[in-house]
């Protein structure tokens, strides 16, 4: 485990003041906003009670610092002050919204066999919408991605549909076919030839990456014998994959050939996510399945080499505790302490600075482009690995670790959005989202699957 990175925060109990080190200057750490944060982080400004309604995560983020989620069968926004709002019922499960650079409003909802597209005008999604159409296909949990002039719709059994944005209607169809990625030229990317039931973390598996120019002429096509459960499009058309059964990640140029394979320097590790790519980095998650001191990784990979930059295994936190029971033992001290690692859990949101936030157990950590870490905020301390130790003894270690955390979204503005389960936070972090980069999963702050023009 490469501790290079990692912070150490020591609290009394969690409950004052506290010292954030290792981050080039000593801050200290204070509770606001039902958070605990340290170092450079940002300010809340919200926090949003959902209750039990589950949401679809991430969220469609606004230019005026609002976002829009898709909860149960309604689509639901959240204002800058953190005012939840319902906009539209549908009447049927929806998947994640994304948003054309028109303003206009996309999102599937459906069931079983069946999915309908369904298009709000830029003026809002509480009217009725623009257009609708029903397609073959059980909707994949994903949202629409945006082309010039057509809307790709991605179904988990009967492939990507073609829609033409003004009218919904088909413009062409391909069978087997994952969520589209949009480069500025309006081609395309998709995996296609899914291998039967094969799953990785419960995402499919495919064999096949497709290029299409925007009138769906194929350009070229990649096959990969370990198959393919998530990529990336670059910025300089060539796309990142990463692979089913070895667990790697490779470069497949524009011309559709493959440049570099890495292969993560970890045990035991299963990958199931597209890196988040920047102009010269892909930030790559990776989670591992071994009982015995658990890490999960995020790895910074160099796009020209494929050479490993470092990587960021998480923070510490040292808990001290007053522990009556033990001033019954000569010589002892009535203290215990918890040592908590917390490791990374999702992929990292990238600012125009190269400042990334990335979910952790229990927390967002803010890291600087060389992996330092610059700040957390934490609002769950008991997660993670746990250690308790005191004078006499060293307890045996216990992993909490709830899964894979929801990464958090960066904002047009600036603002941060974190959803834990039950609550969406928001933080005012000053950083305006990258726009020149691909945030995986969908292509940033608007979901709209395209890397910027």
């Amino acid at each position: 485990m490469n501790k290079r990175w990692m912070g150490k925060l020591a609290a009394v109990g969690l409950a004052g003041a506290s010292l954030l080190a290792g981050c080039g200057t000593d801050s200290t750490c204070h509770r606001e906003g039902g958070v605990m944060l340290c170092g450079d982080f940002g300010k809340p400004i919200y926090t949003a009670d959902l209750g039990s309604a589950n949401i679809e995560w991430p969220p469609l983020a606004i230019e005026n610092g609002s976002i829009i989620v898709a909860r149960g069968q309604q689509l639901v926004s959240i204002s800058s002050k953190g005012a939840v709002a319902t906009l539209s019922d549908l009447k049927q499960p929806l998947t994640v919204p994304s948003k054309g650079e028109d303003g206009s409003v996309y999102v599937v909802g459906g069931g079983a066999g069946n999915s309908t597209v369904l298009a709000y005008d830029a003026s809002g999604v509480q009217a009725t919408p623009r257009w609708q159409k029903t397609v073959d296909g059980t909707p994949a949990g994903t949202p629409p991605s945006i082309g010039d002039g057509v809307v790709y719709a991605a179904t988990l059994d009967r492939g990507l549909f073609v829609l033409d944005a003004k009218d919904g209607s088909l413009v062409r169809h391909r069978d087997g076919a994952s969520p589209a990625a949009v480069l500025p030229d309006g081609s395309i990317r998709y995996l296609s030839q899914p291998m039967s039931a094969s799953t990785v973390a419960g995402a499919p598996v495919y064999r096949t990456l497709v290029a299409e120019d925007a009138t769906g002429k194929k350009l070229w096509s990649y096959d990969d014998n370990d198959g393919v459960v998530d990529y990336a499009p670059g910025p300089s058309g060539e796309t990142y994959v990463v692979t089913a059964q070895s667990h790697v990640l490779r470069r497949v140029e524009a011309s559709g050939k493959v440049a570099w394979s890495f292969t993560p320097p970890c045990a035991d590790c299963t990958v199931a996510a597209a890196p988040t790519v920047t102009g010269d980095v892909a930030y790559f998650p990776v989670w591992e399945t071994r009982k015995e001191e658990p890490i999960d990784p995020l790895y910074a990979v160099a796009l020209d080499s494929g050479k490993m930059r470092w990587t960021y295994d998480g923070f510490a936190t040292n808990k001290t505790e007053f522990a009556p029971h033990k001033l019954m033992s000569p010589g002892s001290k009535p203290v215990d302490t918890t040592s908590t690692q917390h490791h990374p859990a999702g992929r990292p949101v990238v600012a125009q600075d190269g400042t990334l936030f990335v979910a952790t157990d229990g927390a967002v950590a803010a890291l600087d482009r060389h992996g330092q870490l610059l700040g957390l905020a934490m609002y769950d301390a008991s997660v993670g690995e746990v250690t308790v130790s005191d004078n006499f003894m060293a307890r045996s270690m216990t992993w909490i670790n709830p899964g894979v955390h929801p990464s958090p979204v960066l904002g047009p503005d600036g603002t941060l959005y974190v959803w834990d389960g039950t609550k969406v936070s928001a933080f005012r972090t000053g950083k305006p989202a990258e726009r020149a980069s691909w945030i995986a999963p969908f292509g940033g702050p608007s979901n709209a699957g395209r890397l910027p023009k």
